[in-house]
């Protein structure tokens, strides 16, 4: 059986990273049997980051590397029916949403003060209470330098909204009134785009970029229909 090690549930949501939540989707999808390993230290894993798929000993780390390999190895394609100008607009909405909504959103959860409390309890709360708070600090002073050489970092709070802002509407276009990105069923936009809009979502403080998802009923049904659709039982 496929074993997929992610972050721990938090947000509401079945682990805390969006990729990883976007790897269980894209497990769902594929129609194979599957189980998940909880884990919070991902300093072992092949690339130092999570997701990581175990396919009977070979392991795949990054979700991307993971669509690859069960479209490759399970004859799985979860672009199936869309033309080829559709599925280039589909790697390019990835691309958007997993390169640049993603670090507004990482700004907007780790580096809002508004936040922070709340993410030093809900993300710290497997470390012992006696060193919790120098570690969370510590892995903060990481994510602020890691968004300042990134770029987002570099922009204001109001600024970072301005930007993702544009990308949220482009996805609201593309959406329209249809149920998902591509038409009646989801496809691998829709899986990258909906953990990370969710992500977005279950941020505690009401910071512009959260009220801006939160505001649009449209776009709050459409992840709604994309939570029942592709995320895991």
């Amino acid at each position: 059986m496929l074993e997929l090690t992610t972050y721990y549930k938090a947000y509401g949501e079945p682990s805390a990273s969006p990729f990883c939540v976007k790897a269980m989707c894209l497990l769902r999808l594929s129609g194979q049997d599957w189980r998940v390993n909880y884990y919070n230290d991902p300093r072992k894993s092949p690339k130092g980051k999570l997701p990581v798929l175990n396919d009977n000993g070979t392991l795949i780390p990054d979700s991307d590397a993971i669509r690859d390999h069960l479209e490759r190895k399970y004859d799985v394609d979860f672009d199936a029916g869309l033309n080829a100008e559709q599925r280039a607009t589909s790697r390019a909405i990835i691309r958007m949403s997993e390169e640049h909504i993603y670090f507004a959103a990482v700004c907007n959860r780790w580096l809002n003060d508004e936040n922070w409390a709340n993410v030093r309890q809900v993300l710290f709360r497997k470390v012992p209470k006696i060193i919790r708070g120098v570690v969370s600090a510590r892995v903060r002073v990481g994510v602020r330098k890691a968004m300042y050489a990134q770029g987002m970092g570099r922009h204001t709070a109001a600024e970072q909204f301005i930007r993702a802002d544009k990308d949220i509407s482009a996805i609201q276009t593309l959406l329209g009134n249809k149920p998902f990105l591509f038409g009646d069923r989801p496809t691998a936009a829709d899986v990258s785009v909906v953990p990370m809009l969710r992500a977005i979502v279950g941020s505690s403080a009401k910071t512009a970029l959260h009220e801006r998802v939160v505001g649009d009923a449209v776009l709050m049904a459409y992840l709604e229909r994309g939570k029942d659709a592709m995320y895991p039982p």
